[in-house]
């Protein structure tokens, strides 16, 4: 699946510790994951308590972008460039072995560590509107124009790329030998986001169809990439 970086990351805190052979360090892996992704949580620590807020999440280019309110703790948090970590994790597979002890998942993860910053200036607009595009793929041109108040009271923040581990299993259950033989089922059982027949808005307008482009992107992304 992937190219093995030769020499683990320099951090002591990117280095995978627990099954180890499971890591990725290669960029492209990361970005593979991260692109399938739309939601990540975010962990920090908040008057000595650490905690975690799941948030909206896009890879655009080098960074990595979240987008929400800036009057929410977590964004004034983030604004103010304190250190955070951004867990991500997509669950393809569970994975049944003959014993409980080894069942498991199959999985794409990724943690990002670093100091955020706000996304500000003029080209804040154009990076909102791919992230909303990453989000509801084939629907750029199907919105209203922007508001300056909504620009402003939301906030877009970028973090770097630059400390970043993936972890990815796949493959059968991993059964001690002298199990194999046994007659319990052993196996995988695919998990896959599906998407679902567009429902109206109940005060849509009568005529207003969903766009053509946003029905054929949203099923591509979720069954390419999820």
């Amino acid at each position: 699946m992937s190219v093995k970086a030769t020499t683990p990351p320099k951090g002591d805190k990117l280095r995978v510790r627990q099954s180890a052979n499971r890591a990725e360090y290669d960029r492209r892996i990361v970005n593979q994951i991260l692109d399938a992704a739309v939601i990540g949580h975010v962990a920090f620590v908040d008057n000595g308590w650490p905690q975690s807020i799941p948030t909206a999440i896009a890879r655009l280019d080098d960074h990595l972008y979240l987008h929400g309110s800036r009057s929410s703790r977590l964004y004034k948090l983030m604004a103010a460039g304190e250190r955070i970590c951004v867990s991500v994790c997509l669950v393809d597979a569970l994975v049944k072995a003959r014993s409980a002890f080894h069942c498991s998942m199959n999985y794409r993860s990724v943690v990002i560590f670093g100091c955020p910053e706000p996304v500000v200036g003029e080209g804040k607009l154009a990076l909102l509107d791919r992230f909303t595009e990453h989000l509801i793929p084939g629907t750029t041109d199907d919105y209203r124009a922007a508001l300056p108040k909504e620009i402003k009271a939301t906030e877009l923040i970028r973090l770097s790329l630059d400390e970043t581990s993936a972890k990815v299993r796949e493959g059968d259950p991993v059964d001690d030998d002298e199990d194999l033989e046994l007659p319990q089922w052993a196996g995988i059982i695919p998990l896959a986001t599906t998407v679902g027949r567009p429902v109206n808005s109940s005060n849509l307008p009568q005529g207003v169809l969903p766009p053509a482009d946003m029905l054929r992107e949203v099923a591509e992304f979720y069954r390419v990439k999820g």
